[in-house]
């Protein structure tokens, strides 16, 4: 990774992402604080994480953010925070392909997206547009806001506290280390804050940073601007000459308002073992699911909570040794809308 940081995008920290070395777009760096009645499309996502309602009952943000939820699916909405769960999930498909190839953790591939599907609409909080490719607002040179609530200072400190600022958006052309691909240029924006160019400036310049992950990249009238960009990722929080990278929104306009996106697998409920828990006798991982896998289904059973057992059938014989021990289970599979399944191991059942 050289020099670049690894936004890290937070579950763990409450925070977007960074990378072992670059930071990925947070609470905006030198950046102005603003009133959240101003953008009341932005939401808060599980641990930290930013985003964008783009119709009552979707918000829009980065793939990387699954973590964010890992340990809570909460969303909060609007001005007054109102609380909704993630329902179903969907990454963009072309960019859980590009997962599947990687050979790094960080940086994030192209098309850095995820759609969430809350639990119940947002109705008293207007939601937010995403720009057509018609209306030209992602043209190199065109100034736009960035918001978020993470860190404010260069070394990841002040988060918590929403901000805005004013970058530029650059050619493809002048941020080549981070984009080195005709995929990565396609499906990411590229902005800097226009004082970089003035070396006598010593900065901090406006960046994303830690926190800000998913947040949105506007642009437009003031009064209705419309989501350009999600953060994804930079190599610094504004205190080098370095840009900062934004997931294409607008490329990926018919993703986030398709009528059946390809949804992450998700369980209705928790697993059960069905049958009787006894030696020489036959259990059954029995789930329901709300979107079944498509491919890589794995159902795996746990004794004490110990994994004994791990493959696509759903079914294991209980043997000699199991007796005493608590069997329980889980699956888990694949659709082209990302990885998923049973959130919780099936309640244990001792094994006589």
């Amino acid at each position: 990774m050289g020099r670049k940081r690894r936004l890290v995008l937070s579950a763990l920290a409450a925070v977007g992402v960074i990378v072992a070395g670059a930071a990925p777009a947070g609470a905006i760096v030198n950046g102005t604080p603003a009133k959240r009645s101003q953008y009341p499309f932005f939401a808060v996502i599980g641990s930290g994480c930013g985003g964008a309602l783009v119709t009552p009952s979707r918000v829009l943000t980065a793939a990387h953010c699954t973590e964010a939820l890992l340990h809570t699916d909460r969303v909060s909405v609007g001005p007054r925070g109102e609380l909704r769960r993630v329902r179903l999930r969907a990454m963009l498909p072309l960019h859980v392909r590009e997962l599947a190839k990687m050979e790094r953790e960080f940086p994030p591939p192209a098309g850095d997206l995820m759609l969430l599907q809350l639990n119940r609409p947002v109705r008293d909080v207007p939601f937010a547009r995403i720009a057509t490719a018609t209306e030209g607002l992602t043209a190199a040179g065109t100034t736009v806001t960035t918001i978020g609530r993470g860190a404010s200072a260069s070394d990841g400190s002040g988060q918590g506290v929403f901000r805005s600022g004013a970058v530029t958006l650059q050619p493809p052309s002048s941020c080549a280390e981070e984009l080195g691909t005709q995929l990565l240029r396609r499906w990411s924006l590229c902005a800097r804050d226009q004082r970089q160019l003035d070396r006598a400036d010593p900065g901090p310049f406006v960046s994303a940073c830690v926190g800000d992950s998913g947040s949105p990249l506007l642009a437009g009238p003031a009064t209705e601007p419309r989501v350009i960009g999600v953060v994804s990722w930079g190599p610094s929080c504004g205190e080098q000459r370095d840009p900062e990278i934004y997931a294409n929104a607008v490329a990926g306009r018919a993703f986030a308002l398709a009528r059946n996106p390809a949804w992450a697998p998700q369980a209705a409920g928790s697993p059960r073992v069905v049958g009787t828990p006894r030696v020489g006798r036959t259990v059954r991982c029995a789930v329901r699911w709300r979107v079944r896998p498509t491919r890589r289904l794995v159902y795996s059973f746990y004794l004490d909570r110990i994994q004994v057992q791990s493959g696509p059938g759903p079914t294991r014989r209980l043997r000699a040794s199991d007796r005493g021990g608590r069997v329980s289970c889980d699956a888990q599979g694949e659709t082209a809308g990302g990885r998923g399944g049973t959130e919780t191991l099936a309640p244990p059942r001792l094994v006589r």
